[in-house]
């Protein structure tokens, strides 16, 4: 699979069985098997990994910690029980832990907002409250293209 980048704002409707549609142009090179990580997010979201970089950045680095570490052992413990994995049903919509939506104060309505790895769902009231202006998007552009860090 291709580097997948994932870019634009999705608004959608969650249906009763707590399912949510994955934009086609975000799993076309996935197939319609696409196979997602859900994961807690900050400020209120949850974070949507697509199973490569799931498995590039997080897994390859959690086999490596000793299950030894009882500290380390706890935190992946904790992490484990609150992620989940969904693959896309035929109509390409991930299901969602009751967990993971009361986490990000999901009920009927939700965006999705491509942040070029990865994807983040929230209400659409955490979006507008996150939201920055022009300018300031402008100078986080600044800062990748200068220094290579956000």
């Amino acid at each position: 699979m291709a580097d997948q980048i994932y870019i634009g704002f999705h608004p959608h409707s969650i249906d009763a069985q707590r399912r949510i549609a994955i934009p086609r142009e975000w799993r076309k090179d996935a197939g319609d098997d696409a196979v997602f990580y859900l994961l807690p997010g900050r400020n209120q979201t949850i974070q949507v990994l697509p199973k490569e970089l799931f498995e590039q950045e997080i897994l390859d680095k959690v086999r490596k910690v000793s299950f030894a570490n009882a500290e380390k052992s706890q935190a992946l413990a904790t992490i484990g029980a609150k992620a989940s994995r969904s693959s896309c049903d035929k109509q390409g919509r991930i299901t969602m832990t009751q967990d993971l939506m009361d986490h990000a104060g999901l009920k009927g309505e939700a965006v999705m907002v491509g942040s070029f790895t990865t994807i983040q769902i929230m209400t659409p009231e955490r979006w507008n409250q996150n939201g920055m202006r022009t300018e300031d998007v402008l100078d986080q552009i600044e800062r990748i293209q200068e220094s290579g860090e956000l």
